[in-house]
């Protein structure tokens, strides 16, 4: 069971329920979501779980509270690490206590020290009213074991061996601290302060001064080889603040074994510098590149422009950081940064002056990355190639292929979403008051093909029903023009099979959700298999609430002697707020199975409409 939960104004939560919540088994007792709220002040704040007490009644929106759970436990009794690097040149997690700080970290304030460790009896410190900080907009990262990963050679061996590692949710607060809570009982097994971030936050215990940008506000994590052996890692990224003075920056961090005598381990950080200006927005990916000896990993960075390193100078682009690299080692030579910048020219054929905002990764079933698909703050989609990519120094290729109607700047730094199809992946992303479907096979269109068709829209039951153009959509891709004056998208993702669920906000603050089919746009709903109807979405969610998707599988229809079957699931949308959840849609999705009850294993992964 794998949640990636989403947290800020909106939340979106997919979470799998099975149909079997065997006695004692954790997947049977985790939350079904995770939802923040403010503190008492602007620097603190809340985690709730969202779950079932009983499995006849709704959802309860708080079966526990992460601040709660930090505010019972003793100071001496918290694991708050920082980063360090031996002579050696390798990275490890020093304990932020005062003893080791004085020696290690030349700290000179024991204060600073115990009020990030918890301590709230220090007069003359910014007050709490709960140790945990507020989200500031960051998310929530729920880490479960190995998931089956066929094609990945010595991964199966890495999957048994871990296969009942404790669910961990990563949640970055404003207090410059990454949490490890566990994910189904809000204990916090420990907290990561970047060392990026050491500095700014021995000074914010002060009254008046700034808080920090959350570490890791979107969390990514992922199976990768380091010298030769399958760990799980999470990427962070830390976005630059004027306010406090911290530049943006990157770490990686080694979540293999969260009972271990460490729970994490620090890969390696790295800050921006002149000659490599990281941006850290949205998402930092890995991305498998093969060579010689196999797939090499590394950390796939927004840079803003001004980076090349003689490449693509003056432009954005994207930076290859390879993950095998020792903390204490230079980004030369064999551990060389590998710079993509964007092309000179954009979708209209002006130079290509825009920035990055988000990128996703494209990978085979093998993990080797093919491509990056990257969205600007000028609504344009473009395509880095990573397969058999270049040496550092060489120009990549990468290409515009798409731009949106209006160019807008996004409300939120939401990265593209990536589907499978049986002749080119299609991605779909947001800016503006717009969405797009775009397969990546634009290029070899014809002129006039070039522009998905239009999904239509008609208001009813307090929200639209969404239409595909006829003829074709689900091959063409779509575009849908959001329906209110002023809507833009806030967050997105799919929900298998087939289903893509998203936020918009209006700028009176009003908040939507919808759930359309991935393929084609369309607000489609099915009361029993292979009966398919239009109905209403976008209704408007209650202030603050918070959006999550459950799916259980129902029975379906087995498959017969050389022949394809239907599995069936049930999914359920469900808004969340402080005092009740709430059903907001229900449907019926199925997919194609095979005579083993899965599918023929092609990369990259595909799913077909409901």
């Amino acid at each position: 069971m794998i949640c990636l939960a989403r947290f800020s104004l909106a939340c979106l939560v997919f979470v799998v329920v099975a149909a079997c919540h065997a006695a004692g088994s954790e997947a049977g007792r985790l939350p079904l979501a995770y939802r923040t709220a403010n503190g008492a002040y602007p620097w603190t704040g809340r985690l709730f779980a969202i779950g079932w007490q009983d499995l006849t009644q709704a959802p309860s929106p708080a079966l526990w509270e992460a601040g709660d759970r930090l505010d019972r436990r003793t100071v001496p009794s918290r694991r708050i690490f920082t980063y360090a690097v031996a002579d050696g040149g390798t990275a490890h997690a020093i304990a932020l206590q005062w003893d080791a700080a004085t020696e290690a970290l030349h700290i000179g304030d024991s204060a600073s020290v115990d009020w990030l460790r918890g301590d709230q009896a220090r007069a003359g410190l910014r007050p709490r009213d709960t140790r945990l900080g507020n989200a500031a907009g960051a998310r929530v990262r729920v880490l479960a074991p190995p998931a089956w990963s066929p094609g990945k050679p010595g991964h199966a061996g890495f999957r048994l061996r871990y296969s009942l590692r404790p669910h961990v949710a990563w949640h970055g607060t404003a207090d410059g601290l990454l949490h490890a809570f566990d994910a189904a009982t809000g204990e916090e097994r420990a907290a990561y302060l970047p060392g990026a971030l050491l500095p700014h936050a021995l000074a914010m215990p002060a009254p008046g001064t700034p808080t920090l940008p959350p570490p890791c506000p979107r969390p990514e994590a992922q199976d990768v080889t380091l010298r030769g052996e399958w760990r799980t890692v999470l990427l962070c990224g830390i976005a630059a603040n004027a306010a406090t003075g911290n530049a943006a920056a990157a770490f990686v961090l080694d979540v293999t074994d969260p009972d271990g005598q460490m729970p994490f381990v620090p890969v390696w950080e790295t800050a921006a510098t002149d000659t490599l200006p990281l941006a850290a927005r949205g998402p930092v990916r890995a991305a498998g590149i093969r060579g010689p000896e196999g797939l090499r990993w590394f950390a796939v960075v927004i840079v803003d422009a001004g980076s090349g390193g003689g490449t693509g100078a003056g432009r954005a682009g994207l930076a290859l950081l390879p993950l095998d690299k020792p903390a204490g080692a230079a980004w030369d030579g064999q551990y060389a940064i590998r710079i993509m910048p964007l092309p000179e020219r954009d979708c209209l054929g002006g130079p290509a002056a825009s920035q990055l905002v988000a990128v996703s990764v494209l990978s085979d079933m093998s993990g080797a990355a093919l491509a990056a698909y990257a969205t600007d703050d000028a609504g344009q989609l473009w395509r880095f190639t990573l397969a058999d990519a270049p040496p550092a120094g060489a120009n990549p290729a990468a290409a515009c292929l798409y731009r949106m109607q209006v160019a807008t700047q996004p409300a939120r730094e939401e990265a593209p979403v990536l589907l499978g199809s049986p002749t080119a992946p299609v991605v779909i992303y947001g800016a503006g008051n717009e969405l797009a479907a775009v397969p990546d096979d634009l290029a070899t269109r014809s002129a006039t093909a070039r522009t998905p068709p239009q999904v239509t829209t008609h208001a009813a039951d307090h929200g639209h029903v969404l239409r595909a153009a006829a003829g074709g959509a689900q091959a063409l891709g779509w575009r849908l023009t959001l329906p209110h004056a002023g809507e833009q998208l806030l967050e997105i993702e799919p929900v298998f099979p087939g289903y893509l669920l998203f936020v918009t906000r209006t700028p009176d603050g009003a908040q939507r959700s919808y759930l359309v089919l991935a393929a084609t746009g369309e607000s489609a709903a099915q009361r029993s298999p292979g009966e398919r109807l239009l109905v209403a979405t976008g209704q408007l969610l209650p202030p603050g609430a918070s959006v999550f998707a459950t799916r259980a599988e129902v029975p379906g229809t087995r498959a017969p002697p050389g022949g394809a079957g239907r599995q069936v699931y049930a999914l359920s949308v469900w808004s969340a707020t402080g005092s009740a959840v709430t059903p907001i849609a229900q449907t019926l999705a199925t997919r194609r199975t095979g005579r083993l009850r899965w599918r023929e294993i092609v990369g990259p992964t595909r799913e077909d409409a409901p």
